[in-house]
C-alpha cells in the first residue's frame, strides 16, 4: 500500500487503510461526543478569562508544532508526543478535548486533507487518553493523600505515561481488528516500541507540570494549593 508519508505527520491512523463502516461510525460517535464536551466545558468563564486564553492558545500552538514530529515506519503505526494529560492537568477535561480537536483538525488541515480520518483520530489520540488522565486523577484524589509529589508523580508522571500507552494500545487493537496489517507486524513496528513512547510523554509532563505548579500555578487548573501544599 503505497501512501504519501506527508498524510501521516501528526496523525495516528489515515484514512486509507480504515474500512468505510469504521471511520463513519467513528466521525458520528466523536461529534456526538463533541457535542456533550461543549454542553460540559466552562465556555464563559473561559471567555472572561483573558489570561488563560494566552495560556491555553499558547499551549495548542507549542503542542500542534510537537504534533508535527512523527516517528515511524509504516503507516498508521508513527506516533507523536500526545500532551492529553498535560492539557487535562492544566485546563480539565472539556477544554483539553476541545483543545486537542481544534490541534487535530488544524494538522489535517496542513497537510494532505483526511478529513474521513478525524473520528477515528479523534477518539484514539483524544478521547481515550484525556478520559485515561481524567480518571487517573480522580482515582488519586480518592484513594490517595492529598500530596505534592503524588499529584506530579501519579497524576502527571504516570497518568501521562499511562494515557500515551492505553491510546496506542488502542489504535493497535484497531488495526489488528479491522486486518490493516499482520498481527506480526503490529507487535514488531508498534507495540515492541511502547516504552520508548511512554517514557517521553511520562518525562515531559512530570517536568512541566512540576515547574507549572511551582512558579505558574494559576495555569494548572486542576492543582488546588490549599488541597495539595497550604493544608500539609
Amino acid at each position: 500500500m503505497n501512501l504519501d508519508i506527508n498524510w501521516l505527520i501528526g496523525l495516528h491512523i489515515p484514512s486509507a487503510i480504515i474500512p468505510a463502516g469504521v471511520l463513519w461510525f467513528a466521525n458520528i460517535l466523536f461529534v456526538i461526543l463533541l457535542l456533550y464536551v461543549f454542553r460540559s466545558a466552562p465556555l464563559k468563564k473561559f471567555v472572561r478569562d483573558t489570561a488563560g486564553q494566552h495560556v491555553y492558545f499558547g499551549a495548542m500552538v507549542m503542542l500542534l508544532l510537537i504534533w508535527g514530529i512523527k516517528a515511524g515506519i509504516s503507516p498508521g503505526l508513527g506516533f507523536h508526543q500526545l500532551g492529553a494529560t498535560l492539557f487535562t492537568l492544566m485546563f480539565d477535561w472539556p477544554l483539553a478535548i476541545i483543545g486537542l480537536t481544534v490541534i487535530l483538525i488544524a494538522s489535517i488541515a496542513v497537510q494532505m486533507p483526511d478529513w474521513l480520518s478525524l473520528g477515528i483520530n479523534g477518539l484514539v489520540s483524544i478521547i481515550i487518553p484525556v478520559m485515561t488522565s481524567y480518571a487517573i486523577l480522580k482515582l488519586s484524589q480518592k484513594f490517595l493523600p492529598d500530596n505534592f509529589f503524588i499529584y506530579v508523580f501519579v497524576c502527571a508522571f504516570f497518568g501521562g505515561g499511562i494515557a500515551v500507552a492505553i491510546s496506542h494500545i488502542s489504535a493497535i487493537v484497531l488495526l489488528s481488528l479491522v486486518h490493516a496489517y499482520p498481527d506480526t507486524k503490529l507487535v514488531h513496528e508498534s507495540l515492541m516500541v511502547l516504552p520508548l513512547i511512554m517514557f517521553p510523554e511520562a518525562f515531559l509532563t512530570g517536568m512541566l507540570i512540576s515547574i507549572f505548579v511551582v512558579y505558574k500555578p494559576e495555569w494548572v487548573v486542576t492543582f488546588d494549593d490549599e488541597r495539595y501544599i497550604i493544608g500539609k
